[in-house]
């Protein structure tokens, strides 16, 4: 056991030592949220380098699809209509482009690419996060400043892979392997987090998508 604190739940945590790269991870015994040492998390302008590397836009069907199977899993049931927010929305907004197509009045942010935006004037009927979640710092924070722009009834998408219960397994994992992903959340993870902030889980792939909607 280690001295460290889930940054989800404050429960005790074990140490998970990666000898490949000499990195230290916890795991909450509780929560089984796990995340990186603050130690061997990169800056902001090394954050930066490696996401103006990712090459995504409207031309690739391919990226297309997946954010068009999000939309239809995680939201397209539970919402239709209203205004949204994604969250995390990269150089190129391609899920606000397909939210637009489907009837949202669609707006974006990002700490990279539109953080100068003014997104915190109004609230929310769908908010999409696809592949920003494991980049948390403090979780709780993050989250909470999500939750508090959805309207009464809003729906939280989210798109983050789930980590394998298995810590050896876990170790070899290539999601982690990416030096900005730093936090990674299971279903239970998300069970509690939803607790924590009184939302009722919609849907969940139990691999890499989860909605949420706020009571």
């Amino acid at each position: 056991m280690s001295n460290i604190k889930c940054k989800i739940c404050e429960s005790d945590t074990n140490l998970i030592l990666d000898t490949q790269f000499n990195h230290e991870y916890f795991k909450c015994k509780a929560c089984d949220f796990i995340f990186q040492s603050h130690v061997h998390h990169i800056s902001y302008e090394e954050e930066r380098t490696v996401y103006d590397k990712h090459n995504n836009s409207l031309e690739d069907e391919k990226y297309v699809d997946r954010f068009e199977n999000f939309i239809d899993k995680a939201a397209g049931e539970f919402v239709q209509r209203g205004d949204s927010l994604d969250y995390g929305s990269g150089p190129e907004p391609v899920l606000s482009v397909l939210l637009e197509r489907r009837g949202f009045n669609s707006y974006i942010y990002d700490r990279h690419y539109a953080k100068d935006v003014d997104y915190k004037s109004r609230k929310y009927d769908l908010i999409t996060s696809t592949e920003v979640f494991e980049h948390f710092h403090d979780p709780i924070l993050d989250i909470k400043n999500i939750v508090d722009l959805l309207k009464e009834k809003g729906v939280l998408a989210i798109m983050t892979m789930f980590p394998p219960k298995d810590v050896e397994i876990f170790k070899d994992w290539w999601y982690r392997r990416d030096n900005t992903h730093i936090s990674f959340y299971s279903q239970k993870t998300f069970e509690k987090i939803a607790e924590i902030f009184n939302l009722e889980i919609l849907y969940s792939d139990h691999k890499s998508i989860i909605s949420f909607r706020k009571k």
